[in-house]
């Protein structure tokens, strides 16, 4: 199973979503806690991954020898790519 580490910006991204939003985030990311890979696609150009939840993104890092997916950015997928 993957420990989620969240970054200061992420933690201010989650911080700023409504209540029904946050609460959709957290299920779909401990939803891939025991196999992230299938759930995750790789973002073009970078070593990051983005999760679809809805129309918001959470932009990861997948570090397999730590066992972590280490949250970036969570954004509306019209912002999240600036």
């Amino acid at each position: 199973m993957y420990e989620i580490v969240f970054t200061k910006k992420a933690e201010k991204d989650f911080d700023s979503l409504d209540h029904r939003m946050k609460q959709r985030v957290v299920q779909v990311i401990e939803r891939i806690r025991l196999d992230p890979k299938p759930f995750l696609k790789r973002l073009a150009g970078t070593d990051s991954y983005r999760l679809r939840v809805g129309d918001y993104r959470v932009i990861m890092d997948l570090e397999e020898a730590k066992k972590e997916l280490v949250v970036l950015k969570i954004g509306h997928r019209k912002n999240v790519y600036d």
